[in-house]
């Protein structure tokens, strides 16, 4: 994939999020699961031409390739994430910025984890908090309520924790 991307990145985009919505999001789907392996074939592709492909259906390609696209990543072991630099490029030239931060929020969710998830859920609302929406000044009232959502959710996934970790100990007392 990566050297057909590398050859022919408007084809192989095209064909591969060709299709009604079910097949967009198989495609989707696909791109996602390399990621898992953190080797996702579109990180051979530079923003521009993302952005290039993106402008030839604005309201369709915008949100696949936030779907799709390395967003964001750790700069070494043991740091925290940072985003990368298509999420700016890509929250200033979206025709519906709502839409993209719903899919980039979305993405903020891990697929998989070990350990605490609501500690892993913290690392993820500091880096939605720095954001670069400074090109979409219009997202600040979506941004709030994003983040408000991910803290309830922490809090809801602490209270979790707690009471498995209550009942493990309980077991033990017996």
């Amino acid at each position: 994939m990566t050297g057909l991307l590398q050859v022919h990145p408007t084809v192989v985009l095209d064909e591969a999020f060709a299709g009604d919505e079910k097949v967009k999001g198989k495609a989707v789907a696909a791109f996602a699961d390399f990621q898992r392996f953190h080797k996702n074939p579109l990180e051979v592709l530079s923003d521009d031409i993302l952005l290039a492909w993106c402008d030839a259906d604005p309201p369709v390609r915008y949100p696949i390739i936030a779907a799709s696209a390395g967003l964001f990543k750790r700069p070494a072991n043991n740091e925290p994430h940072e985003w990368l630099p298509l999420v700016s490029k890509l929250l200033a030239r979206a025709p519906d910025p709502d839409a993209l931060l719903k899919e980039i929020v979305r993405r903020l969710r891990p697929r998989s984890w070990s350990g605490s998830l609501a500690t892993k859920l913290e690392g993820r609302l500091k880096l939605l908090e720095r954001l670069p929406i400074e090109q979409a000044p219009g997202l600040v009232d979506a941004l709030g309520k994003a983040k408000a959502d991910l803290q309830e959710r922490i809090a809801t996934e602490r209270n979790h924790e707690a009471a498995d970790s209550r009942a493990r100990s309980g077991r033990f007392e017996d």
